[in-house]
């Protein structure tokens, strides 16, 4: 029992660190590349659809172009998975580095989505190499189905009778992606505020949970 305890406990603290990773590249993106969210696409394929219908047909390439590597990083993760039996958050802890690294060398005035590509490949493998913990299906790089699962989580624990068996559960769902939230916006204020002061190298502030995170997951296969 105890064993399972601390397998749970390092399952968690990797989730919620990629979380916190998640929220440092993402304000990023956002402070440094137009207001480019890269891990999200939702907003892309909305102006894909508004730009084939004409409202920039000029900047339709570099979203498409955005979109197709966002889909490819989704795609390698699958074949990964099924082809191979290789560590793939390994994987996705090197691509978010080597993403990282790009953004560096990729000048400010480089059209954003364009700029933005290494990070829509490495954050799509994330998104597939750190889906769920402790049984619980929950994105690392966006937060919207986490503030959704926060809100009903919690609403459901309040409202269900102290003796239901069940009540337990509620609220620990309520506090893992809770606590999800908590590492993902922590993680954008401390980038907000490193961007302030280093401007476009503050992205390198993510690469100490990554690497702290890289231990962490090399300590679970050793326990396992």
């Amino acid at each position: 029992m105890k064993e399972n305890n601390k397998a749970i406990r390092f399952e968690t603290a990797i989730h919620h660190l990629m979380a916190l990773c998640g929220g440092l590249m993402g304000v990023y993106t956002i402070m440094s590349r137009m207001g480019v969210f890269a891990a999200a696409e939702t907003t892309n394929m909305i102006e894909i659809v508004c730009d084939i219908l004409g409202k920039d047909p000029e900047a339709l390439l570099s979203r498409l172009l955005a979109l197709l590597i966002y889909i490819l990083g989704l795609i390698c993760h699958t074949a990964l998975k099924m082809k191979t039996r290789l560590e793939l958050r390994y994987i996705s802890i090197g691509l978010d580095v080597l993403a990282i690294l790009s953004l560096l060398i990729i000048p400010e005035d480089v059209d954003p989505f364009l700029a933005l590509c290494p990070l829509c490949f490495a954050v799509a493998f994330q998104w597939c190499s750190f889906e769920m913990a402790r049984g619980y299906s929950c994105s690392t790089i966006f937060s919207t189905n986490n503030l959704k699962q926060t809100v009903t989580s919690a609403a459901a624990w309040v409202m269900t009778k102290k003796e239901d068996p069940d009540r337990l559960k509620k609220a620990d769902r309520a506090l893992f992606y809770g606590g999800t939230l908590l590492c993902f916006y922590g993680g954008a204020a401390a980038g907000y505020k490193a961007w302030g002061i280093f401007g476009t190298s503050s992205i390198l502030l993510t690469l100490i949970p990554l690497f702290i995170c890289g231990v962490l997951i090399g300590k679970q296969k050793h326990r396992s």
